[in-house]
């Protein structure tokens, strides 16, 4: 975590996943609490999360284009391509949608 939020300001999504329970993983938890914020979300809730919402719509224009992806190595420039052209438009919509 400290190299991910180096000045100790991240975030970290708990989505109460039965693996993310686990006690060694509570304890770490515990023991790293000062490094970040650890903020509950119910489980099973991709509908509250707008990064499956991007996924998604990715998705849906990779599945759009013909002909299919031939290898891995156009499989990701496509979804770079996608990426990077995604509107600011949608990722506004999509975090407007989302609950406060």
């Amino acid at each position: 975590m400290a190299f991910v939020f180096p000045t100790g300001n991240g975030i970290f999504q708990q989505d109460n996943a039965p693996c993310h329970k686990a006690r060694i993983v509570l304890e770490w938890f515990e023991e790293h609490i000062d490094e970040f914020h650890l903020t509950s979300w119910p489980p099973n809730s991709p509908d509250l999360n707008p990064r499956e919402h991007i996924w998604d719509v990715m998705e849906r224009q990779l599945r759009a284009q013909t002909p299919p992806c031939p290898n891995i190595s156009t499989l990701r420039d496509r979804c770079l391509d996608i990426w990077y052209n995604l509107s600011l438009v949608i990722y506004q919509k999509l975090v407007a949608s989302m609950p406060i």
